[in-house]
This record gives structure tokens, C-alpha cells and sequence, in this order.
């Protein structure tokens, strides 16, 4: 044994540390030093200076990616080519009124039926640009432990599916201290997504508020989904946005906690969703559940809302109320005058990296009077507990 391990009280003679009071080397009072502990001890993980640093700790290189579906809603929209940066939608108004008539017995004297006419109207579509720009240096791109340039590029992607589902739920150009209907108290970032155009929310909320209802704090029932289609009528020009042929064109979407709410309601636990038809033929990302053949949507692009129905971005914590939005997805277009483009170069001055991503899209909404009074083809439910 070496001193320098067992430490200098160690008797070379293996006779233990020496005992004044006996007068002899004593084996036992040397194992209570610290040397001996030191030299008989094991080392393990939780002493410290024996072992606690000695254990690293595991980076895995790859992103942990939170719980995220991409477009919900957007993929859902009727879509088209703008070769313009300006378009105008055509929509139907009046239909041509059929009318009871006699047989014509008199010669041809320049007398004729009654003409009747079909009515139309137009929908002004204007090209807006979104934009995803990031810069990172190369070395970030070098030495990170997850490589950036993938990374960023798949975030970029889920970002532009969630802001895409945002655009069409929540858009609103008012950009004033109040009134915009994400931030009713305070005035919104110049550039801020949804200040581009109005969206379904907008709709119901604001632009035509028969097609609204206060539901008082009270949790949601199925009385307050189904009674959304009784508001979306329009008698004057024969519209029934709530009952189209298809189904499938009646979207509800609402908040997670309203959707979790909803999957739970006895009405529609009670029947049976689904009822034994593949899959695919109906359920879309974000499903729920479905009521009347019509989809029911759970997205986190629905905000939670003060009781008004809007969102209070200065206090949180007093958003608490759910909020449905129901409406008829041929009643909403989006024009592409831009592609989702994404594009990568390097900036050998700066020694960086640029990652572009960018759209140019317009949003158009039906309208028979060309004013927004006249939309009846969206209603939201607010106020909801």
C-alpha cells in the first residue's frame, strides 16, 4: 500500500494508526478517518467529488415535436387561381322567379311573357402577402445539436397551417385600440395576420349580428349547436346555408375545451358516431364528433373569449368563455395569386443563412347584397361556459 492512498496516519507496517492512550498501533481508530473512508468507500453517483461529476447527461438530436395536426380548416376552403392582384367573384343573388302563365293564342302582334331575371352580385378579392423570414448563422447550423435548417423548415410548415386555419376564423382589419375582434383592448401589431381581411368570426360577430347568440355563460347543450342552422336562412334570397345538399359543407368548429364539452353531450354519445362507415368517407383533421351528417371541428385556432365573445389580449387570465363557429364552407373562397413558395439562400457576407417562406392569397366572402350585412351563411355561438 502506497501512503499517498491510504493516507499519512496509515502505519506503513499494517499496523493501523497509533493509539496514544494504549500505547500501540490500533487498527480500528485508523478505519475512522477520512482516509480510510476515502480508501474503503465506493464511489457512486451521489457523492460529490467521488463520482457526481463523473455522470454526463444525454442530449438526443432530434426535436421533440409537441402535438400538433396540420390544416384544419383551411384545407377545407374552395380555392382559386387569381391572375390578378385584384378579382371579383361573381355570386348569385335573385333566382329567376317562375311564373304561372296562359297559353299565348293571339297572332304575333310583339306581345310576350313577362321576362323575369336572375340576379347577381359581386365579391371584390384583393391579394395580401404573408411571410415566414429567419436568419441563422452558419454556425448555429454547424454546431447545434438539432440541425436547424430541417427544423426550422418543419416548423415553418406547421406554422403555415395553423396561421392559414387563423386567417379564416379570425380575421379582422379593424386596427384601432378596440374593436378588433382578437384584441378589443389594445391595438393590434401592424403586422398581425389577421388584419389582412374578415374572416367567419368577423361574420357573425360583427358584420351581421342576427346571426349570433349569447348563450349566458351556460355550458353548451344540443339545442345551442343545432339551433346555429335556424339563423343561417336567408328568405329574401332563398338561401338555406344551413341545410345544403351536402352535409359536409356545414362546418362547426370551436375551442378544444368546447370540443371536449361537445364529444361528451348524451345526444351524440348516444348515437352512433360513425355508425359503421369507413372513416374516410366523412371524418375530417380535427373531428370531434358530427351532429345532423354535419362536421364538428376542434381547433386551437378558436381562441378562448371574454363574454362578448372577443379576445382580451391584455388579461388572459379573464378569457374564459368557449365560442362555436358554424358555417358554410362554399360560402368562403380563397384566391391564389401566390403559392405557399419557400426558398433558402446563403449570405456569404454575413456568413448566415436566410429561409424565406411567402404566400400571396386573398379572401373573399359571399355576399348577395354586396354588403356584409348580407353574409347568412356563418353564425357564432359565444359566451359559452
Amino acid at each position: 500500500p502506497r501512503r499517498d492512498f491510504l493516507g499519512p496516519d496509515y502505519n506503513l507496517m499494517g499496523r493501523g494508526k497509533w493509539n496514544f492512550e494504549k500505547g500501540e498501533w490500533d487498527d480500528n481508530l485508523w478505519r475512522e478517518t477520512e482516509a480510510y473512508r476515502r480508501a474503503a468507500g465506493a464511489m457512486d453517483t451521489a457523492e460529490s467529488g467521488y463520482g457526481s461529476q463523473l455522470i454526463g447527461a444525454q442530449y438526443v438530436g432530434e426535436l421533440w415535436e409537441a402535438a400538433r395536426l396540420e390544416s384544419k380548416i383551411f384545407a377545407l376552403i374552395n380555392s382559386f387561381e387569381m391572375t390578378a392582384p385584384t378579382a371579383y367573384r361573381v355570386v348569385e343573388a335573385d333566382l329567376p322567379e317562375l311564373l304561372f302563365v296562359s297559353e299565348m293564342t293571339a297572332v304575333p302582334d310583339g306581345s310576350e311573357y313577362t321576362t323575369t331575371k336572375t340576379g347577381s352580385n359581386r365579391v371584390q378579392v384583393d391579394a395580401k402577402k404573408f411571410m415566414i423570414h429567419q436568419v441563422l448563422s452558419k454556425e448555429l447550423d454547424e454546431d447545434a445539436l438539432v440541425p436547424q435548417v430541417p427544423m426550422v423548415r418543419g416548423q415553418t410548415i406547421k406554422a403555415l397551417a395553423h396561421y392559414s386555419d387563423s386567417l379564416i376564423l379570425n380575421a379582422d382589419t379593424v386596427a384601432t385600440s378596440t374593436g378588433n375582434i382578437n384584441s378589443d383592448d389594445a391595438t393590434p401589431g401592424a403586422t398581425k395576420h389577421y388584419l389582412a381581411f374578415n374572416g367567419v368570426r368577423k361574420a357573425g360577430l360583427v358584420d351581421n349580428t342576427a346571426n349570433r347568440l349569447d348563450w349566458s355563460g351556460a355550458a353548451i347543450s344540443y339545442a345551442a349547436l343545432v339551433g346555429a342552422f335556424t339563423r343561417m336562412l336567408d328568405y329574401t334570397y332563398l338561401h338555406d346555408w344551413g341545410n345544403p345538399t351536402d352535409p359536409m359543407d356545414v362546418i362547426q368548429v370551436c375551442d378544444p375545451v368546447t370540443g371536449h364539452a361537445i364529444a361528451a353531450l348524451d345526444e351524440l354519445l348516444n348515437w352512433k358516431f360513425n355508425q359503421g362507415r369507413p372513416l374516410s368517407t366523412f371524418v375530417v383533421n380535427g373531428q370531434v364528433s358530427e351532429i345532423l351528417g354535419h362536421p364538428i371541428i376542434s381547433s386551437i385556432a378558436m381562441p378562448r373569449t371574454e363574454a362578448d365573445g372577443k379576445v382580451n389580449v391584455t388579461s388572459p387570465s379573464g378569457t374564459l368563455f368557449g365560442q362555436v363557429a358554424t358555417f358554410n364552407r362554399r360560402g368562403i373562397e380563397v384566391g391564389w395569386r401566390r403559392r405557399v413558395t419557400s426558398e433558402m439562400e446563403n449570405i456569404i457576407g454575413r456568413d448566415q443563412i436566410r429561409l424565406v417562406s411567402s404566400m400571396r392569397i386573398g379572401l373573399g366572402r359571399f355576399t348577395p347584397t354586396g354588403a356584409v350585412a348580407g353574409i347568412e351563411w356563418a353564425d357564432v355561438l359565444y359566451n359559452v361556459a
